[in-house]
């Protein structure tokens, strides 16, 4: 389909696509960005940090979307079938997606 392309072997999902896979359970969202980018830009709702070294060497099976700040890190997860965000975090931003921030005490 149109929302989904394949890059060598990897799967880069829109955003759009990969929200409403989440919304429907059909897959999980893990972010990769580190706990600093989280804070100072935000996360997509109810999305687990990931760790990239864990990650990389064992990844999601195919219903993991993987999603990071430019999508390069993304990259480096998905040859057991895992996707990633197209665009990583600027594309979810653009698309207008819901974005959770830390409160502010």
């Amino acid at each position: 389909s149109a929302s989904m392309r394949t890059v060598g072997r990897i799967s880069s999902i829109s955003p759009e696509r990969a929200w409403e896979q989440v919304r429907q359970d059909e897959a999980r969202l893990l972010d990769l960005r580190t706990e600093l980018e989280r804070r100072r830009y935000g996360w997509a709702p109810g999305t687990p940090r990931g760790s990239l070294t864990r990650h990389i060497p064992w990844p999601g099976a195919a219903n993991t979307i993987y999603l990071c700040q430019h999508a390069n890190r993304s990259k480096l997860t998905a040859w057991r079938g895992a996707a990633e965000v197209a665009g990583g975090w600027p594309a979810w931003q653009a698309a207008g997606l819901p974005i959770e921030r830390p409160t502010t005490t």
